[in-house]
């Protein structure tokens, strides 16, 4: 580890991974294998969280949940045992909860010599009584060992210059703007990227890193998905952002060359072509759930999630793709399907996790995540879920092609959401968020108090509640979790933990209160009170059953299912009879609480998010949209609208959507997110 040696030292103790054993001021420890490769595994990864996946897939591959869990909890506590540590307080181990372990101990760099000294040549023996022959047969023997030891040297020397040698990087792009995805051309050489400079519209551009600048292809409003090795590009047309990560819109296929696009299928977040660049693999938006299928119309997986960054093998006989279990949260795990639609999860725990490749001769796949915040790194991981760390960098990056020699596209972002609001009495909108990642979830009745969600790079893998002042006092944090909104009175805000845990947070003095979950296997999104005070609307999911919304009264009572399964957000009327609810995202139909049969929303445009008014007649309908945000209202009995408010930051370099709106109730004062993504765009030599 040290230097070539296998011996690595911390505290008082040293671990020698060559015989298997850990000493303690020279004296051996007895140490059971699995605790030890528990150890070993937790050394490579130093500083950084280890899953309890990765723990399981290299110690206990073929152990069923129940034993693995068992299993590991009893190694882990050998080794803390021998080490003298203590979960409370640790040295060494850390445990990062429901997630994995991390190890904490700063190591000693020292070079630590493993290999048995060799004996003088002549340390036993008197010059005198040394023939001749003897002594120009040693000296000879001397000289082809210094010899030896010398070019073994420089050998070394060599492999250690060419280990750490920095990679290269070659910037691609100067614009401030975004860019939205990238592909190496079947030329080797050139590099075809799409990106939005300086607030204008999407555009494809090529450029070969060995002559500066870029010229557009001529393909305005539309988005790169992938080339193919015989030069035709998958393109995305009539766009619509479903999210801040993701664009929904009609697949296309048009040359490298030049043209108008073929259009080929509707309702497509994702492509990429088959390496003989005849096939394509897509994700499609089918009955608010979201389809892997390869080739076209044959599914392979299906989620009430969503699915990004499919990426087809070398060998066209796999598809690795990026597995997202929450609808506009980017947190999720690595995934391979076979083509018989056999899915497993090769890397898991990620916070952030966007950007996927796989290297030419099919061996690793390479990907960027965060296990919290949005500070993503490249890491590697093979097809049995052994997983290293390939490259980091202040602000993170963004994998986006790997070439056949290893040149390797990537994007340095900047990335953040924040909060503009417009307080009670105000005239110009001010700046509200907190961190990196704040969004606004409620705003209480008087338009003086936002609750928000802060989801960057402090606020920990379960996310930070808070409220905050809209005329600018410091935010007050109230707990973990994925919060939904207010109470009537502003006393209670409630939050969803990790998808596992219901609670609500007071917002003053007082305790969180844990509600009872029933069957509920899964929380969704964040729950919703109903106007009387007792009960709360949540969409969530039972076992063997899809995502739907539930109702429950916080007197003890169970959940109880309040529309069809595959509803996966429910907005509650402000008299209580209507959910608002929608598939995958799309708001749509109105579910009468008390029962009856559910109807569209007339007059709400496909693509079109909404908040009600604090009449239940009205709702306000906009679009999600770079700029500017156009608000009406929409009027759910005859479907008639009028415009009503209009909203642009200032700065639109860079900007991705304006959404997550909240009004007062006399909407008058109003919060919204605005999120941005600055890109640069980097070819990148010498990472292995």
């Amino acid at each position: 580890m040290h230097n070539g040696n296998q011996t690595i030292r911390f505290g008082e103790f040293e671990a020698d991974l060559h015989a298997g054993e850990i000493r303690k001021s020279g004296s051996r420890i007895k140490l059971q294998d699995q605790p030890f490769r528990v150890l070993q595994i937790l050394l490579e990864h130093r500083g950084e969280l280890v899953t309890r996946e990765e723990l399981q897939s290299r110690i206990w591959p073929e152990e069923s949940f129940g034993d693995f869990d068992h299993a590991v909890n009893v190694a882990v506590g050998k080794l803390r045992a021998a080490l003298g540590d203590s979960a409370e307080n640790p040295s060494f181990i850390e445990t990062v909860p429901r997630r994995g372990y991390r190890f904490v101990a700063s190591l000693d760099e020292a070079e630590v010599d493993t290999h048995p000294e060799l004996l003088a040549i002549n340390s036993d023996q008197p010059s005198g009584t040394i023939p001749v022959f003897g002594r120009r047969t040693l000296l000879a023997l001397l000289a082809i060992v210094v010899s030896a030891f010398l070019v073994g040297s420089g050998v070394f020397l060599g492999h250690r210059t060419a280990k750490w040698q920095p990679p290269d990087f070659q910037r691609l792009t100067v614009g401030r703007g975004r860019v939205y995805s990238a592909r190496f051309a079947p030329d080797g050489h050139s590099v075809i990227y799409a990106a939005s400079w300086d607030g204008g519209p999407t555009e494809i551009f090529a450029t070969d890193p060995k002559i500066p600048g870029s010229r557009s292809l001529g393909l305005p409003a539309t988005r790169l998905l992938a080339v193919s090795s015989s030069g035709e590009m998958a393109v995305l047309q009539s766009v619509e952002s479903r999210f801040l990560f993701a664009a929904s819109g009609t697949l296309g296929q048009v040359p490298l060359t030049g043209g108008s696009p073929r259009q080929l299928a509707e309702n497509i977040d994702w492509a990429d072509w088959s390496p003989d660049g005849t096939t394509l693999a897509v994700v499609r938006n089918v009955n608010g759930k979201q389809r892997l299928e390869f080739p076209l119309g044959h599914v392979l997986s299906e989620t009430a999630g969503w699915i990004s960054h499919p990426r087809i093998s070398p060998k066209g006989d796999q598809v690795a793709f990026l597995d997202h279990p929450i609808y506009a949260d980017d947190n999720g795990v690595v995934s391979i399907v076979d083509l018989e639609g056999h899915k497993r999860v090769v890397s898991a725990g990620w916070g952030s996790v966007e950007g996927l490749a796989w290297l030419a001769d099919g061996t690793e796949i390479w990907f960027s995540g965060a296990q919290a915040g949005i500070e993503r790194r490249i890491y590697a991981v093979d097809l049995s879920g052994h997983q290293r760390l390939i490259f980091r960098a202040p602000g993170g990056v963004t994998l986006e092609d790997i070439a056949s020699d290893g040149r390797i596209l990537l994007t340095r972002d900047e990335q953040r959401v924040g909060m503009m609001a417009l307080a009670p009495g105000a005239t110009k909108e001010a700046e509200l968020s907190w961190g990196d990642w704040s969004i606004p979830t409620d705003m209480s009745g008087d338009g003086n108090t936002v609750l928000f969600n802060e989801e960057g790079s402090d606020s920990g893998p379960a996310y930070t509640v808070a409220v905050r002042d809209t005329r600018g006092s410091p935010p007050i944090p109230l707990g973990q979790g994925m919060t939904g909104n207010l109470s009537r009175d502003g006393k209670w805000a409630t939050t969803i933990v990790s998808n596992a845990h219901l609670l609500l947070l007071p917002t003053g003095a007082g305790t969180a209160k844990q509600i009872e979950k029933g069957d509920i296997q899964e929380y969704w999104y964040g729950a919703e009170w109903m106007p009387d005070g007792k009960q709360i609307v949540f969409s969530g999911k039972r076992l063997g059953h899809s995502v739907q919304c539930f109702a429950q009264d916080l007197d003890g009572g169970k959940p109880r299912p309040v529309t069809p399964e595959g509803v996966t957000f429910c907005e509650i009327s402000p008299d209580g009879k209507l959910i608002a609810g929608g598939f995958g995202g799309d708001g749509g139909w109105l579910y009468p609480t008390e029962g009856g049969a559910p109807h569209p929303i007339p007059g709400l445009q496909a693509g079109e998010s909404f908040a009600w008014t604090s009449d239940p007649h009205f709702m306000y309908v906009y679009r999600w949209k770079q700029s500017p945000l156009k608000v009406y209202r929409l009027n759910v009995l005859t479907g008639q609208r009028q415009p009503f408010k209009e909203m642009i930051p200032p700065d639109t370099a860079g900007l991705q959507n304006i959404a997550h709106l909240h009004f007062s109730s006399d909407g008058r004062a109003y919060v919204y997110s605005h999120s941005r993504l600055l890109s640069e765009l980097y070819s990148v030599t010498g990472l292995k």
